[in-house]
């Protein structure tokens, strides 16, 4: 019986030291993002794209960007018909950066927001996906 609790005893362990090992490599590795990450403004990144594409991918496709832009539109589907959205827009209102992929718990801050309002958005840039201006993903709001 004693040799039963002493072998679970250093399973727990073992679990428990592995468990800490993952969560300070996830920290770690979030840290060397966000110390990595690209700060730019939403028309700097338009313009950037819209004048090469291809010199546009190598410098900031699959980077991670803070960019800083004006908020034109914004979408807060219901749960479970995707997740919100910020358009960044402008001074002519015309979309510069679709910023995708905010997790559900960003809807009531992004419902706050106002057209017009200048705000900071993190993610990862796509590139240009199926429209003309470059998209980020997995955005968070700065």
């Amino acid at each position: 019986m004693r040799t039963q609790s002493t072998v679970s005893g250093i399973v727990l362990i073992i679990a428990f030291g592995l468990v800490l090992t993952l969560a300070c490599k996830t920290n770690t590795q979030r840290t060397r993002e966000a110390a990595n990450a690209i700060t730019i403004s939403a028309e700097d990144l338009y313009r950037a794209y819209q004048s090469n594409e291809a010199e546009a991918d190598k410098l900031y496709q699959a980077r991670t960007l803070i960019v800083t832009g004006t908020v034109g539109t914004t979408s807060t589907p219901e749960r479970g018909m995707g997740n919100p959205a910020v358009i960044l827009v402008d001074a002519r209102q015309k979309p510069n950066v679709n910023c995708f992929g905010f997790s559900p718990d960003a809807k009531d801050a992004i419902t706050k927001l106002k057209t017009g309002q200048s705000v900071s958005v993190k993610g990862k840039c796509m590139g240009k996906v199926a429209t003309d201006e470059p998209s980020l993903e997995d955005s968070v709001l700065q």
